[in-house]
């Protein structure tokens, strides 16, 4: 095999206008997670999400300079419902046109993010003849008797004119978009549910809370909500009609343009008090109610876990709890600090993750000053763009490793098919076990590591020293045959230059700025 031209099927994305419609699909596999595709290649989503209130051509083409150096390939954009029907059946489509447009020059894809009846469990972006009639779009009442800012998701008005708008805005895609694709997926409102109460405790709502669970709601028996749930009823109950009302506004989207869908989830995962209403919005599709979400809502492809946590533990453990049979693990919102960095890494390579996306750009992003800052997320985004292609292929079919460093781990083993390797962080010294990473200052380091041969690994990474060796058990040592500096790109693997000498006689070496390697190994006698 020759690496300067190593490949998978494959090239890299473009957005030169096609002569045959392009593609965007989750892909069915083995595992029975989708994959997602887009013009017939696996994609993996590294995102930047724009302020809430930053959806705008006009503050996408601003912004154009920071997205570059963000080293993103997807820009998550907020489209509000109160901008796209300020008037009742008047639909104005300018915003989500500027935003295509902005992002085809910058030749990035977009994500829409509908901000229809919820926005992190408020209706604040519903229009204003939405917000003025409480007599014919309900609210949520509390427990004092007191109307929160929230519509209720027994509102059958709500539903109906939110599923009209989305369908018009899935509709409008289609005509200006079906053929380029460069929104490759919608989210369907935004972090559904309602904070202010754990339930609405109208006299309708109430009424249904006392009577019996409906057949349909997974898990149930027959009985009241609080027999079959206990003190988790009000929020079980809020779940069932917040997903069946986003369902039925994902199904009238979906049948007007058939595109990804997935909502994302405040997750009451978090460490501290679970308070549904009050830690997080009450009926959103938390991990214990995810299945009955997923069930409720079956327009909704995917359900992806916002999560900022900068502990590894509770980051990893929440995003477990969304990495289930069927729903693939994908992370809409993140931080863009070191630790996230490192998350990110982890996330993506995680099989059939659909990728991450940071929250929150402003133009100075990638800047100290004038001059160019590396930011950790970006650092972490160049190292992946383009990998897709090569990359995914290989993660799915078990093939790839990830060490991340953490507070007090600086030395951590992978191990393939033929051979094992010690990704070791910070300066590497003699100790008890042989030489071990005495950590970095930043806790920095992160590595993926990918079996593409059994004697030929993929490595990316920054703050890292890697040492292969024989399995255990076995005799004789692991001898490098050549290490190549240079980059994936369209799917190949295109060699910058040799490494030897110094820079491999004492590990394989990531430094803190990133490095990715092409390393073919023998065994021994």
């Amino acid at each position: 095999m020759k690496l300067r031209t190593l490949a998978l099927a494959g090239a890299v994305l473009s957005l030169a206008a096609p002569a045959a419609a392009q593609s965007v699909r989750l892909a069915p596999t083995a595992s029975g997670k989708p994959a997602l595709q887009v013009d017939g290649r696996p994609f993996l989503v590294l995102g930047v999400q724009l302020n809430n209130s930053s959806g705008y051509g006009p503050i996408l083409r601003d912004l154009a300079p920071a997205i570059a150096r963000s080293h993103a390939n997807t820009v998550m954009a907020p489209v509000g419902w109160e901008s796209t029907e300020p008037v009742e059946g008047q639909f104005d489509f300018s915003v989500v046109d500027g935003l295509i447009a902005e992002a085809r020059t910058q030749k990035v894809r977009l994500a829409l993010l509908w901000f229809g009846t919820w926005k992190n469990g408020a209706m604040g972006y519903t229009p204003a003849w939405v917000k003025r009639d409480a007599t014919r779009f309900e609210r949520v009442i509390n427990a004092q008797g007191r109307p929160v800012e929230a519509l209720s998701p027994l509102s059958a008005a709500g539903r109906a004119a939110d599923a009209r708008a989305f369908a018009a805005l899935m509709a409008h895609l289609k005509l200006v978009d079906s053929q380029q694709r460069t929104v490759i997926m919608v989210q369907v409102e935004n972090e559904a549910g309602v904070l202010g109460s754990d339930r609405d405790y109208s006299p309708k709502a109430q009424r249904l809370f006392d009577g019996a669970v409906p057949d349909d709601m997974p898990g149930a028996k027959p009985g009241s909500w609080t027999a079959n749930f206990g003190a988790r009823a009000p929020e079980a109950f809020m779940a069932y009609h917040t997903a069946r009302y986003v369902g039925a506004v994902a199904a009238a989207g979906k049948a007007a343009y058939d595109l990804p869908l997935y909502v994302n989830v405040w997750p009451r995962e978090q460490p501290g008090l679970e308070r549904p209403g009050d830690s997080s919005p009450s009926g959103g599709a938390v991990s214990w109610l995810l299945e009955a979400w997923r069930r409720l809502a079956p327009a909704v492809d995917v359900v992806g876990v916002d999560n900022y946590d900068t502990n590894v533990a509770p980051y990893t453990a929440i995003a477990r709890a969304y990495d289930v049979a069927g729903n693939p693990l994908f992370v809409p919102e993140t931080g863009g600090s070191m630790a996230h960095a490192r998350h990110a890494f982890w996330t993506v390579a995680q099989p059939y993750s659909l990728g991450i996306s940071k929250f929150g750009l402003d133009a100075g992003f990638g800047l100290e000053g004038d001059k160019p800052k590396a930011e950790p997320i970006a650092v972490t985004y160049g190292l992946l763009q383009d990998t897709a292609p090569f990359l995914l292929p290989l993660r799915d079919a078990g093939k790839v490793g990830v060490a991340v460093e953490e507070d007090g781990m600086a030395n951590i083993p992978l191990t393939f098919s033929q051979y094992d390797l010690t990704v070791r962080f910070g300066p590497v010294r003699d100790g008890y076990g042989g030489p071990r990473g005495q950590g970095t200052s930043d806790l920095s380091g992160r590595a993926i590591v990918a079996e593409v041969e059994p004697d030929t690994f993929f490595v990316t990474g920054t703050s890292a020293n890697l040492k292969f060796a024989s399995k255990l058990g076995e005799t004789g040592g692991v001898e490098l045959l050549s290490v190549e500096e240079g980059r994936l790109k369209a799917g190949h693997w295109t060699r910058e230059r040799f490494l030897n000498g110094d820079e491999t006689a004492f590990g394989l070496v990531l430094p803190a700025e990133g490095r990715s390697l092409m390393v073919r190994v023998q065994r021994q006698p």
